[in-house]
């Protein structure tokens, strides 16, 4: 995901990452002071665009090792924000947990499907 942060150059959007319940991880060469209060803006299912917005205050820095940013924490969010936040954590944790089901049942795994099918009608 992305945002636009109003604190930063409104021209832009910065990557969103690590999202949670209480907070997000905003990706920036330029974080804010810690305790920073800053206005988080993004779109998310592009299939049926839904709007975000949100309060929140940065509560910390990227350490060495992290890609360079600034720790979120949400400070003020509209029910409906929050159902946002609920509903893009639901469709992660599915697609998940799809993704693993394919990986240890190979009868779901479509790779190599035609070949498998073949093989299989020639031993029959």
């Amino acid at each position: 995901m992305s945002a636009a942060v109003s604190n930063l150059d409104p021209r832009t959007t910065t990557p969103v990452s690590d999202l949670s319940q209480t907070g997000c991880f905003v990706h920036t060469d330029e974080p804010l002071p810690i305790g920073s209060v800053i206005e988080l803006c993004f779109t998310v299912f592009p299939e049926e665009p839904v709007l975000f917005r949100g309060k929140g205050r940065v509560v910390r820095h990227a350490v060495e090792g992290e890609p360079s940013g600034m720790g979120v924490e949400f400070v003020e969010l509209s029910d409906a924000s929050r159902d946002v936040v609920r509903k893009i954590l639901l469709r992660d944790e599915a697609n998940r947990q799809s993704r693993s089901l394919a990986k240890t049942d190979e009868t779901l795994r479509t790779h190599g499907l035609v070949a498998r099918l073949l093989e299989a009608r020639g031993k029959s």
